[in-house]
């Protein structure tokens, strides 16, 4: 079932970012595991509360799910009226004083065989040059459609542009980067990740070589649909087809860290996306991916290191700053206090309960 985020969290749409605050860290301490022991729905609802966060908090996280939901609200009014029997024309029968009545009269003359051969060619000619016109038309229109969906997406305006696309589609079904188009929108404006999916299986079907972006999205697109071992071989594949295609580096290493355990070569994978890329909201959650990964094998000191260098670049990240006091904890460290209450105050809520845990001296 996919949950409306605003009810999620008890607000409206035109909710301020510190009411959707405030909001959470009632909603995290309420269902927090801790406060629950053993209350499966209670843990769901955490998770909820925080996707719900993780998604509101974020300006443009909030501003693609906004779309999103418009995009949704759209298709159901346009079911709503195609379903609507206000909106069916029907017809009754013609009465007698409509129908028309003539005499049929009887030619004596028959075709010859030649006369038949002459009209069949005649009649097979026109279909044929029917369905080139046909073709070439479709093919004429599919393109401006295509094109034109292009630079709506240039203007941000994605909804119109994946209405285009589809029309595109219907046009030239074999039209792969149309699916490419469209599936790029699915996955990273409207979040459909099935319907992302389905266009770009379409799109390695009709390709002889699809290229490395494909095999990346599709792998994302697995990820969001929980299929991780399916994300981990799409994603190797975009970069056997293309090494330096470091955003699939870094999403291989967050797969493998976080549902695959496999921790080891998740931190190979960051490391190597670390010392190629320059993006500092990518940076940052790699750093603190890594910090985690190193956090996993025991490694406190590199974890620590990699905590502050993501703080360096993100002063107001109270994760990252709940991550550190966990980390100092195991270290025995004299700041750890200090760092979960700041993440504390900076609306991380989790820390509340490591730092009566920990902190109460």
């Amino acid at each position: 079932m996919e949950y409306n985020l605003y009810n999620v969290l008890g607000i409206s749409p035109e909710a301020s970012l510190k009411e959707v605050k405030v909001a959470y860290k009632r909603l995290a301490l309420k269902y927090h595991p801790d406060r629950n022991p053993g209350n499966a729905r209670a843990e769901e609802l955490f998770k909820l509360v925080n996707s719900a966060y993780q998604t509101l908090s974020n300006p443009n996280k909030r501003a693609r799910y906004d779309m999103r939901l418009q995009f949704q609200r759209q298709q159901q009014r346009a079911v709503v009226k195609y379903e609507d029997p206000r909106f069916a024309r029907t017809r009754q029968p013609a009465g007698v004083s409509e129908r028309h009545y003539r005499n049929i009269r009887r030619d004596d003359n028959k075709f010859s065989r030649k006369d038949w051969y002459i009209t069949f060619g005649f009649v097979a000619g026109l279909l044929f040059f029917s369905l080139l016109l046909k073709v070439a038309m479709d093919h004429i229109t599919g393109e401006d459609k295509y094109k034109t969906a292009l630079t709506y997406i240039e203007d941000g305006k994605y909804s119109s542009a994946h209405s285009l696309l589809s029309d595109a589609i219907d046009f030239m079904p074999e039209n792969a980067a149309a699916y490419e188009a469209r599936a790029k929108i699915e996955l990273n404006v409207f979040d459909n990740y099935s319907s992302a999916l389905r266009d770009l299986n379409r799109v390695i079907a009709l390709r002889e070589r699809p290229s490395a972006q494909v095999f990346y999205m599709r792998g994302r697109s697995y990820q969001q649909l929980k299929k991780y071992e399916q994300a981990e071989e799409d994603l190797t594949r975009a970069i056997a087809l293309n090494d330096t295609l470091w955003s699939a580096h870094l999403a291989r290493g967050e797969v493998r860290l976080f549902y695959l355990n496999k921790y080891a070569p998740a931190i190979a994978d960051l490391s190597l996306y670390l010392h190629n890329s320059s993006n500092k909201a990518d940076v940052v959650a790699a750093l603190t991916y890594r910090g985690f990964g190193y956090y996993k094998l025991g490694a406190y000191d590199m974890s620590e290191q990699d905590y502050r260098r993501a703080l360096a670049r993100d002063k107001g990240n109270g994760r990252v700053y709940y991550l550190l006091g966990r980390t100092e904890i195991e270290q025995q460290s004299d700041s750890a206090c200090v760092h979960l209450y700041q993440a504390y105050q900076l609306g991380y809520s989790a820390a509340l309960l490591e730092l009566e845990a920990n902190c109460q001296n």
